[in-house]
């Protein structure tokens, strides 16, 4: 427990710029888990604190609190001071609080703010089935950051995001496309299947290929072995790392040409994968030139 940390210190303001006396944190702490509501806004607010160390450990306390701290949390979500807006907005995150989706939400959208992917990755934490929506209308968001947890939110909710997905790829490209297809692979969900096999024929073939090697689903394999012949190199790599996981004699045979690729990437992965459909060690030709077996990777 944290409770005891203040133990002997008062000190610090509440503003350097008021002339209030100084908070006895102790005492503080005590009120506000007692439920005193003025206790509690003083604890929060002090969630904008520069000293080193400080927020923090008000957060943990704030999180201890729970529910009490609820009202007051909400009310800071919108706030000027982005600590104080960030800290708020990762409590109720933490303490999955579902009536706090639309106000995070809205600060998601607001791409004018710094640091918004603390609220994709606070509604992803909360993991109402209501955050879907929000978090896949982010998937081709500008800033990569929030693109970045938006995906790893609705992998985290696994499989309540896999349906809104798979319709949102029936029809989504670009980074959009991306972020989603990354998430249905790693849910590992073979109702996304056909939707990736399309995928696989367009612009982010690549991400297809590796999502429908985590599928693992034997129905896949002529769409990658024909992406062993792909021209981009990423898409053939890519191909021959996810036919190892659910290949069989006619991937094993494609596998074995492209063990000449032009790329040594390319020939690496598909030795690594024929050896793992054929169960033989397999040579491939490095980067210089040398015959070597590939490390093993497990993927």
């Amino acid at each position: 427990m944290l409770r005891y940390f203040f133990a002997g210190l008062c000190f610090f303001m509440l503003s350097a710029c008021t002339a209030d006396p100084v908070l006895d944190l102790n005492q503080l702490e005590a009120n506000a888990r007692g439920g005193d509501q003025q206790a509690i806004v003083q604890l929060v607010d002090l969630l904008s604190a520069r000293e080193p160390g400080l927020a923090d450990r008000i957060y943990a306390i704030t999180i201890e609190i729970g529910e009490k701290a609820v009202p007051v949390l909400l009310d800071k979500v919108h706030s000027k001071d982005k600590q104080l807006r960030e800290y708020a907005i990762a409590a109720l995150g933490t303490l999955k609080v579902v009536d706090a989706i639309p106000a995070i939400s809205d600060v998601l959208s607001q791409k004018a703010l710094e640091r918004r992917y603390v609220a994709a990755w606070a509604l992803g934490e909360i993991g109402s089935e209501a955050v879907v929506p929000v978090l896949i209308n982010v998937l081709d968001d500008d800033n990569s950051e929030v693109r970045r947890y938006a995906t790893r939110a609705l992998i985290k909710l696994n499989k309540t995001a896999v349906m809104p997905l798979v319709e949102y790829l029936a029809k989504a490209s670009g980074e959009g496309a991306a972020g989603a297809i990354r998430a249905v692979g790693d849910i590992t969900d073979k109702r996304a299947l056909q939707v990736l096999l399309a995928q696989s024929q367009g612009e982010q073939r690549a991400e297809a290929f590796l999502a429908l090697g985590k599928l693992r689903d034997p129905s896949a394999e002529a769409a990658l072995v024909a992406g062993l012949q792909d021209p981009d190199s990423l898409v053939r790599m890519n191909a021959a790392m996810a036919l190892g996981r659910l290949g069989g004699p006619v991937a094993a045979e494609a596998l074995t040409k492209t063990l000449e690729d032009d790329v040594h990437v390319v020939r690496e992965w598909s030795a690594r994968s024929l050896e793992m459909i054929t169960g033989k060690p397999v040579l491939y030709r490095n980067s210089h030139d040398e015959y070597v077996r590939p490390y093993r990777v497990y993927h």
